[in-house]
């Protein structure tokens, strides 16, 4: 397989790639599309670059949930805070 080398710095992965990567990130995805969209994130810089950095945001909100002993997403972030997480996740599913 040959995929593009474009390792800039952008969250954009390839298209056909995002849901999978997605699924993979949050531990949703079924073994054979996990493999697929791990192989393609070696070999592609934009998709490992967003596949780590999801994988990275879901970690951190998890980490963050334990610590607060939250019941909900929302509990132990102040309003402020809720929103810009909100923010953030409606930018990288653009």
């Amino acid at each position: 397989m040959n995929f593009h080398k474009d390792t800039s710095d952008s969250l954009e992965p390839c298209k056909h790639m995002e849901g999978m990567l997605n699924r993979t990130a949050d531990g949703t995805a079924s073994k054979p599309v996990r493999w697929y969209a791990q192989y393609h994130a070696a070999h592609c810089g934009r998709c490992g670059t967003f596949l780590k950095r999801v994988t990275s945001l879901i970690g951190q909100l998890h980490d963050l949930k334990a610590e607060n002993g939250a019941g909900s997403s929302k509990e132990g972030l102040s309003e402020e805070r809720w929103d810009a997480v909100e923010a953030g996740w409606a930018e990288a599913e653009k």
